[in-house]
């Protein structure tokens, strides 16, 4: 196996918690590689119980940044899957391969993944946030583990204290887990901080471009909206590599048929996922100080109800 045209670094979770902008902050970095698109999606057949592909197509996506000692994708929903896929990643790209995790307040990362989920045209255009978490809670496992219900995964996947242990198993100080409030407050000190895990320049952190990526934004138009997301996926690899051509765009489409999303009064939908959420969020402290961890934001530390972004 040519080792040098695979990643060895993987950001593996979660979706809506800045791994987009993580991304794209980290490609920047003239010793690191990314993808050539963002969510390879390449282990996550394991999650769902599906046929692996080829290794192939998974290596060419690395073939243009072979040179670089840091070699990385981002696909968020590989957290979810469990002892198959973390096993898959293991033996496909050996035991030098770093795990980067990045965790958000649940309750506002679901409000953001139940926001998204409607810009993508997979959630009815009208249906409300606080029947949206009862189809969700409606879900099963069972369910959940088909790829066609990923769109009802909105309560599950903040439940992060149930995903987390087998990860910290598998590569213990190979595994690095980030907040996105530290993202979002502090992130050229996160940066730093992820720059000596990979051993690369951890000054590069202070010359990186902290352009906001993939913010969700509701649309006027389904029509151009399905229109839009068909040329976003098609076109990724040319986006990926000309990010002000996107931005600019990107400012003229929201422009034009894109708005903010409506407001709706969900504060009892609110506090009530702030209890559910309570005790995962506990387990999940008690793990995270197991695995070394003494600084955790607020949210692990008191309750907070979530920003609804």
């Amino acid at each position: 196996m040519d080792e040098q045209t695979l990643p060895n670094l993987i950001i593996a979770g979660v979706n809506k918690a800045g791994t987009t902008s993580l991304y794209a902050y980290l490609g920047q970095h003239p010793d690191m590689g990314a993808s050539a698109v963002k969510e390879t999606c390449h282990f996550l057949p394991l999650r769902y119980g599906e046929p692996m592909p080829g290794i192939e197509a998974y290596r060419a996506q690395f073939a243009r940044v072979a040179d670089r000692s840091v070699r990385f994708e981002s696909t968020p929903g590989y957290f979810y899957g469990g002892r198959p896929l973390i096993d898959g990643l293991r033996e496909a790209l050996g035991d030098d391969l770093k795990i980067v995790l990045v965790f958000r307040e649940p309750v506002g990362r679901l409000v953001s993944f139940y926001n998204f989920k409607k810009s993508t045209l997979e959630l009815p255009a009208d249906l409300t946030l606080g029947d949206y978490v009862e189809r969700c809670r409606a879900m099963d496992e069972g369910a959940l583990r088909e790829r066609a219900n990923n769109p009802w995964f909105g309560l599950a996947g903040g439940k992060y204290a149930d995903y987390l242990p087998p990860w910290v198993e598998a590569f213990g100080d190979r595994l690095k887990v980030m907040f996105a409030e530290d993202l979002r407050h502090d992130p050229r000190g996160a940066l730093r901080g992820l720059f000596e895990f990979v051993g690369v320049d951890p000054d590069y952190a202070g010359r990186v471009d902290l352009s906001i990526e993939n913010k969700s934004t509701d649309y006027r138009f389904a029509g151009a909206q399905r229109l839009a997301l068909a040329v976003n996926r098609a076109g990724e690899r040319f986006w990926r590599s000309h990010p002000k051509v996107k931005r600019s765009l990107r400012r003229v489409y929201y422009t034009l048929n894109g708005r903010a999303f409506e407001q709706e009064d969900n504060s009892a939908v609110l506090d009530e996922l702030r209890h559910v959420y309570e005790p995962c969020n506990e387990r999940l402290a008690k793990q995270l100080r197991a695995a070394g961890y003494g600084k955790l934001p607020g949210w692990l530390t008191r309750n907070v109800v979530g920003e609804a972004v």
